[in-house]
């Protein structure tokens, strides 16, 4: 019965939400996406991208929503806030993590729960959206604390796993903003903000190395230039 709510009543759900986040980034953002077409020949992609702003999220879905059927992660505190449970639900977000309060044992078995959840997501040809660095950039550069196993985890049970590397650039608070001239004609000077969508395949993770080391690569991945 989900099922079938979902690809009913939950599709007509979802591409009016994309109509409305595609047009407010329509009309005050001028989003420029390299490479997406290769989602198309890329079903089950794990997507790692810089999170740079509060803006992440839905701006990556909604430019990839017409390429490839697009699963966020979310901490699952945000996903739980009664303001924006609705949309995530809608968008079948994926919270991730658990309150450290729990018993370590409750935790776990959370932890191997939602990595069966993403596997099964990556086995059905959808793609998951996961932002190693687990929250909005503090500093300048993206940093991947040694401790954050989450993409190590997904990699290693199932190392064929297809994944991408996505960088945003000109939305933070701390990268270069440059805007156009869309809104001129109401003598405004500053009109759509420019921001860059990168897409590229990564083949050289390392998996037989240790966590550390391999979140090390990582950060270098997320933070080397768009070229």
């Amino acid at each position: 019965m989900m099922r079938f709510l979902d690809a009913t009543l939950g599709k007509w759900l979802r591409h009016f939400f994309f109509v409305l986040v595609r047009s407010y980034y329509g009309l005050f953002y001028n989003v420029s996406c390299s490479n997406k077409h290769l989602l198309q020949d890329a079903p089950g992609t794990l997507i790692l991208a810089t999170h740079v702003s509060r803006h992440d999220g839905p701006l990556i879905s909604t430019m990839l929503y017409s390429t490839m059927r697009i699963r966020p992660t979310v901490h699952w505190k945000e996903y739980h806030s009664w303001f924006q449970w609705f949309p995530l639900y809608v968008a079948s977000a994926i919270p991730m993590s658990s309150p450290k309060s729990w018993p370590d044992d409750e935790r776990q078995a959370r932890k191997e729960h939602i990595l069966k959840v993403i596997h099964k997501i990556l086995a059905n040809e959808n793609s998951v959206l996961l932002f190693p660095a687990g929250r909005v950039r503090r500093q300048p550069e993206e940093i991947v604390a040694p401790y954050l196993s989450g993409v190590y985890d997904i990699l290693r049970s199932k190392p064929d796993t297809p994944v991408m590397l996505l960088r945003l650039d000109g939305l933070g608070k701390f990268q270069w903003a440059k805007y156009d001239r869309f809104w001129s004609f109401l003598w405004i000077k500053k009109g759509r903000r420019h921001v860059n969508v990168d897409l590229t395949p990564i083949t050289d993770l390392d998996l037989d190395g240790d966590l550390e080391s391999f979140n090390k690569h990582l950060e270098n991945l997320l933070n080397s230039p768009i070229t």
